[in-house]
């Protein structure tokens, strides 16, 4: 059915939206409490936006590459960098559609970016031809609701997270906006507007869990976690990231 295809559930191996946050220069992660440090609590605002409103801006830009080489597709982090500008870069991870498990990718990002990933996260977003009760800010976030317990570890270098369940873009945590996706030809869906109205996705929806990191020191560090849980049909997650933070 046309509804199943549009759940999109990514269980992320860093999807990693590196931005700059307004409030100062990047930090060195030398120890526990550096770490800590790193990471922008869940009601914070960092890089001027709140966790829920980087988390629909990050959809509109997985959901905005074409196929060919869209990063959720990407095994090897060859397309890390598409469409990344300003502050703000976006890594991605795995689609469970895809049946995902271990991945890892190696990728390059620019020194004093941050980094914002879904560790595990829903989507879904009605098309303009859908019946209109179908197209109501209610039946989106009732589809896209985290109804399977999620179970999430991370690590970043030798350091593991602590509570990462509490980086969370429901109404508990910071709840996301309804949103637009505007998908490219070429779309992961590979259909044209003969089958999506102007290739637009509206109103649109996400739930999951999140984390912001500040900017890593240059050199290498490694992202990863191992998640399960909202939408994730028993499918374990592995991912692995590879940075190498450059001047």
């Amino acid at each position: 059915m046309k509804t199943n295809k549009r759940r999109l559930i990514l269980i992320f191996g860093v999807c990693l939206v590196l931005m700059m946050l307004t409030c100062g220069s990047w930090v060195q992660a030398d120890d526990h409490d550096d770490h800590r440090a790193l990471i922008a609590p869940i009601y914070t605002m960092p890089g001027g936006q709140t966790y829920g409103r980087w988390a629909a801006e990050w959809w509109q830009w997985a959901l905005g590459v074409p196929a060919a080489t869209n990063p959720l597709l990407d095994l090897t982090g060859a397309n890390c960098a598409q469409r990344q500008v300003g502050d703000v870069w976006f890594l991605a991870g795995a689609l469970v559609s895809e049946g995902a498990g271990q991945v890892v990718r190696t990728c390059e990002i620019p020194a004093g970016k941050s980094l914002f990933f879904p560790l595990i996260n829903n989507f879904y977003g009605a098309w303009l031809n859908d019946p209109p009760e179908t197209r109501t800010e209610e039946y989106v976030r009732a589809f896209v609701a985290c109804k399977v317990p999620a179970q999430i570890s991370v690590w970043i270098d030798d350091f593991k997270v602590p509570h990462p369940l509490h980086y969370f873009t429901g109404e508990s945590g910071s709840l996301s906006p309804i949103f637009n996706v505007q998908l490219p030809p070429g779309n992961l869906w590979t259909d044209d507007t003969s089958v999506i109205p102007e290739l637009l996705m509206s109103p649109s929806a996400e739930q999951g869990y999140y984390l912001f990191v500040r900017p890593l020191h240059p050199g290498h560090h490694t992202i990863r976690w191992v998640a399960t849980g909202c939408y994730s049909q028993g499918i374990p997650q592995n991912i692995t990231y590879h940075l190498t933070v450059v001047h």
